[in-house]
């Protein structure tokens, strides 16, 4: 018996671990190139920031928002310990609004939604301590669409992203940062999936699903 709880409670501690681990994969080639990318077109002081992955890196976000210009810091692949990594960028820039959207990639790793909203949470009070006067956006995490086969990794992880975005709503309100809610928009007629009209391959988004997006913080974008 104390053998068969021994072995269980090492599995358990490897598995949480491992978890960690997962989650601190984020330095590619891709995120190596797009940092040398950042320091060669600075951040301005007061700069409106979307802070994301591969999501927020497909946008083109100062064609859709010409008169703010707004600054695009999404990496492709980029997990929440590869933002918070690169967080000194943004606070010393003091962005006068800063959009988040983070998370689908540590889930795809793997990475259980108590972690990730955890460093969501770091992420959020380093920007209100160092740069108070930020308006902070958090954007829920957009469904997926499986039907694809494209991404392996997210097979099985709909109930996970849906209640990870339950966490940062209350962790929104709990922070007192604006919670935009995402999600619903881009739910086909099942609401269980991606609508495969806004997306390429399950995940990213076509012209029509960047359209949704715009639409749905254009308010918050041009206040």
């Amino acid at each position: 018996m104390k053998l068969n709880i021994l072995s269980l409670l090492c599995f358990v501690s490897l598995s949480a671990l491992a978890q960690n681990q997962a989650a601190k994969v984020y330095e590619t080639e891709i995120y190596k190139k797009r940092l040398e990318a950042f320091k060669a077109d600075k951040l301005q002081k007061g700069q409106i920031v979307l802070l994301g992955n591969s999501l927020t890196q497909g946008g083109d976000w100062e064609l859709y928002f010409p008169r703010q210009q707004p600054a695009n810091r999404g990496i492709v692949g980029d997990n929440t310990d590869g933002m918070w990594a690169r967080l000194d960028e943004i606070v010393e820039a003091q962005p006068r609004k800063l959009f988040l959207l983070m998370g689908v990639n540590d889930i795809s790793q793997d990475v259980a939604n108590s972690y990730i909203a955890g460093n969501i949470k770091k992420i959020l009070r380093r920007v209100k301590t160092e740069s108070p006067e930020t308006s902070i956006y958090l954007q829920s995490l957009l469904p997926v669409n499986n039907s694809f086969g494209r991404y392996k990794r997210l097979l099985n992880k709909e109930k996970q992203i849906k209640a990870l975005n339950k966490r940062l709503r209350k962790l929104g309100r709990r922070e007192h940062v604006t919670f935009i809610d995402l999600y619903p928009l881009f739910l086909d007629k099942t609401g269980t999936m991606l609508n495969e009209a806004y997306t390429t391959d399950g995940l990213h988004l076509n012209e029509e699903g960047y359209a949704v997006w715009v639409e749905a913080i254009r308010s918050f974008m041009e206040e």
